[in-house]
Parts: structure tokens; sequence; C-alpha cells
């Protein structure tokens, strides 16, 4: 079968086609499956240079090659002895958190709790364009801040970076959820995020959040430091001093302390770091979030999907073999919804 891997960190040029490998054989309980499409999330750029090695190397099996990418939209080819529920030739989609199951492949088995029945509704392209940012979402939400949907209606959220995958995911979900929404976002996409349920929209460009907005529940920090100088600081100036308000964010320590100071001392190390961010933002509940797999959030975004809630939103999408011009699109910082994969070869 064909897969796109790397054989080192690095950059993007590290990305090489490569046609003779090993069609993979299904455990017991994993679906072999056909990938139609894969997409590309800003993680996966940073697992290119070498991000979460402390983690990811213990998983896999050899290192190199690799085979990055987790969305994935497909059709089944073979059941694991163990699997039920599924036929050769459905079509089905998700998201592999398996180190070993990289999705910008022809073939990928992924374990049956990570995999449903797609939509009916929705083409290959854009299924692949849904899962990971959805369920990083149901993670922050219900795993890591322990809220339920019927603890945000009313709500007000603000999503700081709404243009990008997880952000019109989010507001698309928030909004249907019944909260208040603010985003911030360039002039150029202040008609999408619009157009998917956001209230108020601030350019970045010609105005600060942080002077704009007040008394919000929730600030959802899809950009973090790396983007915004100070962005905890900023979020939680905007959120009312009350035990009820929370900061989620996706970019935080954890994973580089993990990488610079090792799984024994890097775990304590930042679990302290994780405590002083939350004595000195106290009342305000501060959350880090990492990507956590969930059938039932997978199995809740397909009903959403199928009542057309929640709707993708593509960015642009290339073949298979031009993997290395969608991350450099990525990498530019100026994406609107999703970077999808065709793997029509």
């Amino acid at each position: 079968m064909y897969a796109v891997t790397i054989n080192k960190y690095g950059d993007a040029s590290n990305f090489q086609i490569e046609k003779d490998i090993d069609l993979p054989k299904p455990k017991p309980n994993q679906i072999l499956i056909k990938v139609h499409a894969s997409s590309v999330n800003p993680i996966d750029l940073m697992k290119r240079e070498g991000y979460g090695r402390a983690i990811f190397e213990k998983q896999r099996k050899i290192l190199f090659p690799w085979i990055l990418g987790s969305d994935f939209s497909g059709s089944v080819i073979e059941l694991g002895s163990k699997v039920t529920g599924f036929n050769i030739d459905d079509e089905v989609w998700g998201c592999t958190s398996n180190a070993n199951s990289g999705t910008h492949s022809e073939f990928v088995c992924i374990d049956v709790d990570e995999v449903t029945h797609k939509p009916n509704n929705i083409n290959h392209l854009e299924a692949a364009s849904l899962p990971y940012v959805a369920l990083t979402t149901w993670s922050a939400l219900v795993r890591w801040s322990g809220l339920r949907p019927n603890d945000l209606k009313g709500k007000k959220v603000f999503i700081q970076g709404g243009a990008g995958g997880v952000g019109c995911f989010s507001i698309q979900l928030f909004n249907n959820l019944g909260c208040e929404i603010a985003t911030t976002c360039s002039k150029k996409n202040i008609e999408l995020v619009q157009s998917l349920g956001a209230n108020q929209v601030i350019d970045y460009n010609e105005e600060n959040f942080e002077d704009v907005l007040h008394n919000f529940d929730i600030a959802y920090d899809l950009l973090g430091d790396n983007v915004s100088h100070n962005s905890i600081d900023k979020c939680c100036k905007i959120l009312t001093q009350s035990p009820d308000s929370h900061y989620i964010t996706l970019t935080h320590p954890l994973v580089n302390t993990l990488d610079s100071k090792g799984l024994i001392m890097g775990v304590p190390h930042a679990l302290y770091l994780r405590q002083v961010q939350k004595n000195k933002y106290r009342p305000i509940n501060i959350h880090w979030s990492i990507y956590r797999p969930s059938l039932s959030g997978l199995e809740q975004l397909t009903q959403l999907v199928q009542e057309e809630t929640i709707k993708p939103v593509i960015d642009s999408v290339y073949a298979i073999e031009d993997l290395q011009l969608a991350h450099q699109k990525i990498a530019t910082g100026h994406v609107s919804g999703k970077v999808v994969i065709d793997h029509k070869v």
C-alpha cells in the first residue's frame, strides 16, 4: 500500500510517499479501513517536528518511518475477530489517537472505539474535516472542564481564534447549545464566523478583545501564548471573577514539559505549573485540555451532522502526494476551516 511518511523529525520537506508498505492486519478489536480522505491539524506540524516524542515514541512500534494523520473517512475492508456492528464496505469515519495508525495512508487499522458510521449527508472530504476538531472540543468541555450541555445554555462564551478548524466547529456547537458567542479573527473571516453563529466578532488587527469584552463565563483559548502574548491574562481579564467561570486552553506547558524533563520528572513538574496557574487566577477555573478519544462524542457528532446542526468548513483540499504543501499552508497561520487530504491516486 502507499503512505506518506517521515524518516526523521523536521520540516515539511521530509515527507515522502512510499508505495511498497505492507498492508496492516487488524487486531481482534480493530477495523481495516481504506482511507478516502484525511485532514491536517496544527498538532500534526508539531508532531512532525518532534513535539510529544516523550509520549508518542513510547507508543510507536517502530520510530521511523512514521505515518502522521489522525482524521479519516473511508470504507471497511476487514473486521477484527471481536468487532460487531459493522459490515464490509460500510462507510465510516473517526479520529485515531494511536501513534501506529497514521491516516495519511491507503489503508489503516483503527481501534473499534474510535470509529463509527459516517453521516450519509456529507462526502468523504467533508467528513475527514470534522472528527479531530469536534472531539478536541468535546474533551475540553466534558472531560477536562466537567461541563455538560445543560451547564452551557445562556452562557457567554469567548473563543480566541474562531476561524480555524476547532474555532469553526466550536462556534457552531456553542451556538446550538444556546450560548452568546464572541470571537476573534481577521477581517476576511468576519462574515464566515458570523454565518456560523458568532454574535460579536473582533478583528484582532483593529482591537484588543480584552478592552472590549466583559463579564464572560467561559474563555476557550485556541491560540495561547504561542500566538498571543500573555494570552491567559487577557482571557481571564474578561471573565467574571467567579467559581462558575472557566478558562480552557489547548496550548499549555504539559507536553513540552514531558519532552524536556521526561515522563518521570515531567509529570510532577507539569502538575506543579498547572497548580501555580490555578492559584494565580482563582476563583476562575483553569483547565489544560488535551485530546482524548470518545466514542460517545463521535456518535454525538454524527447525529449533529445528520441534523445539519454542524456543517463542515473546508479551507482547501490537497492530493495525498501534496501533503507537504498542506503542511506549509497551515504553517502560514491563515487558514479558514480545515485543510483536507484527498486520497485519490
